[in-house]
């Protein structure tokens, strides 16, 4: 949560002369999909910032007497975020059941690339899943959608065995809703339901579907 009040506070000093239609910040997403075996265990991501959001940071770290710690004080930040919002993702089995996270992320790291920031972090399940001819799904989201996490093309996904699959899926959002996405300037929030599954953020979100031969 550290992390999007962070994100809107900068978002919100950077265009305040200025009305923006959701989303306001946008993560690109990269993903190694580990699976041992046809044994689904662990998503290997990087969630790299958009630039003007990167600035922020990157000026906070360029302006610290000690920028080791203060790269080590973000990354810390983002894993709590993480980890308080369920590492902004959701995994359904093929009948529609989530599958739980643990919740002790590893390869936990952050790094400034091309004036952007990126941030390493693989989270794995509780237990592992048997993806042999059983279908999963996958979806990185924000759910207020002011954040939009999104893979930017298919080669962003990969997957450790090469006889299993992960296929991208674009959503399918009508125009009401992409109006009504739109309509909202950075001083909105839209209606959140009690099901995350059926927020903004979840109805714009790409899904990735996986499984082995």
């Amino acid at each position: 949560m550290k992390l999007i009040k962070t994100l809107i506070m900068v978002l919100a000093a950077l265009f305040t002369k200025q009305v923006l239609a959701h989303p306001h910040s946008f993560v690109d997403l990269k993903n190694n999909v580990i699976v041992e075996g046809t044994m689904l265990k662990s998503f290997q991501m990087e969630w790299m910032l958009d630039e003007i959001t990167s600035s922020e940071l990157i000026y906070e770290v360029n302006n610290s007497s000690d920028k080791a710690k203060t790269e080590k004080d973000i990354t810390v930040e983002m894993v709590q975020s993480a980890l308080l919002n369920h590492y902004f993702s959701v995994l359904y089995d093929s009948k529609n059941q989530p599958i739980t996270f643990t919740t002790q992320p590893t390869d936990t790291r952050f790094e400034i690339k091309n004036n952007r920031v990126i941030f390493y972090i693989t989270f794995h399940l509780t237990k592992p899943y048997d993806l042999k001819q059983n279908r999963v799904w996958f979806s990185t989201y924000e759910p207020s959608y002011y954040i939009a996490m999104e893979y930017n093309k298919e080669k962003d996904i990969s997957i450790s065995n090469a006889s299993c699959k992960a296929n991208l899926i674009q959503p399918q959002v009508d125009t009401k809703l992409r109006l009504y996405a739109s309509s909202l300037d950075k001083t909105q929030s839209p209606d959140m339901p009690d099901n995350e599954d059926y927020s903004l953020g979840a109805q714009f979100a790409q899904k990735v579907e996986m499984v082995c031969d």
